[in-house]
């Protein structure tokens, strides 16, 4: 993961955090974070899944997202460390051709 996705992660959870168990649609997540709405979905997606809780409203289709109960930062923090160490140490083990 780039540091600049590190840090963009960190601000997404810090701001779900903040919402004390409230729920958030995708574009106040963005506008909080000041982050562009597809950066914060993909981020979600692909970094945050198991941390998260999503429902769809269903006239609008939008999804509203929340972190999970009793989710802490500090443990968001440790997975994404060892997460990125096992995808560089994957990414070593790859013989170049």
């Amino acid at each position: 993961m780039r540091k600049d996705a590190a840090e963009n992660v960190i601000k997404i959870v810090r701001c779900l955090k903040q919402a004390e168990g409230g729920w958030l649609w995708i574009r106040e997540i963005s506008r909080r974070c000041n982050l562009h709405h597809k950066t914060v979905s993909r981020l979600i997606d692909k970094h945050l899944a198991m941390f998260v809780e999503t429902q769809t409203m269903e006239p609008f289709n939008v999804h509203m997202i929340r972190l999970k109960p009793g989710t802490d930062l500090n443990g968001v923090f440790r997975f994404l460390a060892v997460k990125e160490k096992i995808e560089n140490k994957s990414e070593r083990k790859v013989p170049k051709i």
